[in-house]
């Protein structure tokens, strides 16, 4: 009969919510932060610092520049190139880019260790509560890059001064004075992620812990590798999974070319008993150099696609 009810277990089947999994990234940074806790609770030792640089150096380009490295991908589908002629044309301003900021670093280490830390914090940020005030977002990563400091501030003012000379280890010191502040954001970010997305929180709250229990190299490895990059590539490719042959070879193309060079500049550099220092202004120089241009394609393509999302709707509304 059409008047009858529908069985209770069917109802009940019907306005179930449906129970949301992890995402893989999620599950894969939890894991090793928490075995990372409990080696520090057991009291075991961690590489030593020459040993973290270089498994930095090494990660970071296997795992972290891969996912910039589907930069010419995104640009493609927010139209900043259709041609082979518009191919080397981004090309060839995304390398100007990047040779201008290490320029710059190379002239104003300060200013620029310090604008690269703002840009940071925004990028980074923007892992969780993609959908919420841009304010919210640099607040989480104001937090991330500054709660090591207010843990180790010793080790931070080291490695600033490696990155900017004598002037590095004022900003770290103004970051450790703002640590509190840093703290309280980052669990303002967590209590707001949870209202919608609870692996965001989990995440946020696993994030500061590391980075106020264990040491900024191995905090930031973590971090970068196994949540930071692993997400991006993770929806790089899914929004290129029809793109074939040509996605595959730009991606490793644009993940080796980078490697090479590095190589070249620390061989070039040569051996001089400080080749962590060495590896250390690498890396996080041509992080900054690569940042910028990575945030100018991927803020271009949010605002390509918030543009098509309200086109589409003005036509849905107004056929």
């Amino acid at each position: 009969m059409t008047g009858q009810a529908a069985p209770s277990h069917a109802r009940s089947a019907r306005v179930r919510p449906r129970r949301r999994r992890a995402p893989v990234e999620t599950v894969v940074f939890a894991s090793f932060a928490l075995v990372t806790l409990v080696v520090l609770g057991l009291g075991l030792p961690l590489p030593s610092l020459t040993v973290q640089v270089v498994l930095l150096g090494v990660l970071v380009g296997i795992l972290g520049l891969p996912h910039g490295a589907l930069d010419p991908l995104i640009a493609r589908r927010a139209g900043l190139w259709r041609t082979p002629l518009g191919f080397a044309g981004f090309n060839m301003a995304y390398i100007l880019v990047v040779v201008g900021v290490v320029l710059l670093w190379l002239i104003a280490p300060v200013a620029s260790l310090v604008t690269f830390l703002l840009v940071s914090a925004l990028h980074f940020g923007s892992d969780w509560n993609a959908d919420r005030a841009p304010w919210l977002r640099f607040l989480a990563g104001f937090g991330l890059l500054s709660v090591p400091a207010l843990s180790h501030p010793a080790q931070v003012s080291a490695a600033y001064v490696v990155l900017a000379g004598d002037g590095g280890a004022i900003v770290a010191n103004v970051q450790e004075w703002l640590g509190p502040l840093a703290l309280a954001s980052l669990l303002l970010a967590a209590l707001v992620a949870l209202r919608r997305r609870a692996h965001e929180s989990i995440e946020i709250l696993l994030a500061t812990v590391l980075a106020l229990a264990t040491e900024p190299l191995v905090f930031f490895l973590l971090y970068f590798c196994a949540l930071h990059s692993f997400r991006h590539l993770k929806a790089g490719f899914h929004a290129e999974r029809d793109g074939g042959r040509l996605s595959a070879v730009i991606v490793v193309v644009y993940t080796v070319v980078p490697i090479l060079m590095v190589s070249a500049v620390l061989v070039w550099l040569g051996p001089d008993g400080a080749l962590s220092e060495q590896i250390l202004q690498v890396v996080f120089i041509g992080l900054a150099g690569l940042t910028v241009p990575h945030m100018i394609v991927v803020t271009h393509e949010n605002r390509h696609r918030r543009v098509s999302t309200a086109g589409q709707a003005f036509h849905f509304r107004n056929p």
